[in-house]
């Protein structure tokens, strides 16, 4: 009698954990809710030259729609679009990340910005002096968002003295309040045209 009752509560155990599999499955997030990735903090615009030293040439676009870049007649400024964002899936918490210059950056690339230009009217590249533009010391992207906007102002009179020339500027993150910065695309070196301006 006893081994006939095993028997039968067998198949009910059996039964029992496989509902308890399913239930657990059907519990599962999807892959689209999963936390997959890492959280970098990054600049996209170091991504557009295809892995060229995070080059970021201006202008480009077709129109004033699509051009990265913008001048204030009122004020004199050209004012070069520029961003901040982050990957992955993790919430958005608010973060911060301090924005600096480097011109030993952009002084060891001078002869592959050359290398690379295709303006028959350029005969010479250069660092874009610290009083030519500002530039916001700390950028902060605000709790519910992943990135934020910011420019870089250059003085329109100053730059015009450029003509003929490309002018450069290396713009490096750092000190992020929190998640990591990228380890590739945490800089983005500013190539500007200056005749393709058209600055009046």
């Amino acid at each position: 009698m006893k081994k006939h009752f095993k028997l039968r509560l067998l198949p009910l155990v059996i039964l029992g954990f496989c509902t308890i599999a399913m239930i657990n499955a059907g519990c599962k997030k999807p892959d689209s809710e999963t936390k997959f990735g890492y959280t970098y903090i990054y600049i996209p615009q170091s991504t557009v030259s295809d892995g060229q030293n995070n080059f970021y040439p201006v202008p480009t676009g077709i129109d004033s729609l699509t051009y990265n870049y913008s001048v204030d007649t009122t004020k004199k400024i050209v004012n070069v679009f520029l961003g901040v964002t982050r990957s992955g899936l993790q919430a958005t918490n608010g973060y911060s990340v301090s924005l600096s210059t480097n011109a030993d950056t952009v002084n060891s690339l001078i002869g592959q910005v050359l290398a690379l230009n295709t303006d028959s009217t350029v005969t010479s590249a250069t660092l874009l002096p610290d009083s030519a533009y500002s530039l916001p010391t700390t950028v902060s992207v605000p709790s519910g968002s992943i990135a934020t906007n910011f420019n870089l102002a250059i003085n329109e009179q100053l730059l015009k003295s450029y003509a003929n020339q490309i002018v450069v500027l290396c713009i490096s993150l750092s000190n992020p309040s929190q998640y990591m910065l990228s380890p590739t695309n945490s800089q983005v070196i500013i190539t500007i045209d200056v005749n393709k301006l058209n600055l009046p």
